[in-house]
């Protein structure tokens, strides 16, 4: 993770998901597999211009894990 921010394809990929699954995550409630999904850095922009911070990426990604491994 290089890069200040990441886009909605580079988190998806990140975060082992479809981009397109992680898009309606977003749009319906902001979750995904029951955990708050982190803000993204300019909520007022559209979805397709959004970025999200890496540690914030990261911290979910986490957080994704221990859930799906039910720790």
């Amino acid at each position: 993770m290089r890069t200040s921010v990441m886009t909605l394809p580079e988190m998806a990929r990140y975060l082992g998901v479809p981009p397109a699954t992680l898009a309606r995550a977003i749009c319906n409630r902001g979750t995904l597999e029951k955990l708050p999904l982190p803000e993204a850095v300019d909520e007022d922009v559209p979805l397709s211009r959004r970025c999200w911070y890496p540690h914030d990426v990261s911290q979910f990604r986490h957080a994704l894990q221990r859930a799906r491994h039910g720790h």
